[in-house]
């Protein structure tokens, strides 16, 4: 199920909120949403940034740090080369979005986009979704953090209905 930046343009924001997650951090982050009537639709997006370390990042420090990592956790020597290639290839920011409503599950997203979109009618869902009959009462959205590369990675979470 496709949504277009036009047919979120059409929908209510009912919710949003940003946040700053810290290196390193793993956990989890929930929000709670009221849907105080019946909708006919739902969209939750979910964005973040700094997924990927960028050059900038890769520094001389960092780099001995992963060396240092590699020699400690895995008893393996690592070229500067194969570094670099794990660090952008292989290392990233992992996020994903469950959600719950009514206490029932209806969806949890495991792709590894930077901006992705968890879209709810009584016919049609997103893959790894439910779709949902009725839409009103507790929206619960779960934001499952298991690795954060970046300090000062930025994230934020929006509710649209119709």
């Amino acid at each position: 199920m496709e949504n277009t930046k036009k047919d979120l343009e059409n929908m209510k924001q009912v919710y949003g909120v940003k946040g700053t997650l810290p290196k390193d951090f793993v956990g989890q982050i929930s929000y709670t949403v009221c849907l105080d009537k019946p909708y006919e639709e739902l969209d939750i997006e979910f964005s973040f940034d700094k997924q990927h370390y960028s050059s900038a990042d890769l520094t001389p420090a960092l780099l001995e740090e992963l060396r240092t990592l590699c020699r400690r956790e895995y008893d393996i020597e690592v070229s500067d080369a194969e570094l670099e290639r794990l660090a952008y290839q292989e290392m990233k920011t992992e996020i994903h979005t469950l959600a719950s409503l009514n206490d029932s599950f209806i969806g949890c997203i495991h792709r590894q986009l930077p901006v992705r979109h968890m879209h709810f009618t009584p016919s049609e869902a997103t893959e790894g979704c439910l779709p949902q009959s009725v839409i009103e009462g507790v929206l619960k959205v779960t934001v499952l953090v298991f690795n954060v590369l970046l300090d000062e990675t930025n994230y934020s979470l929006t509710v649209r209905v119709r």
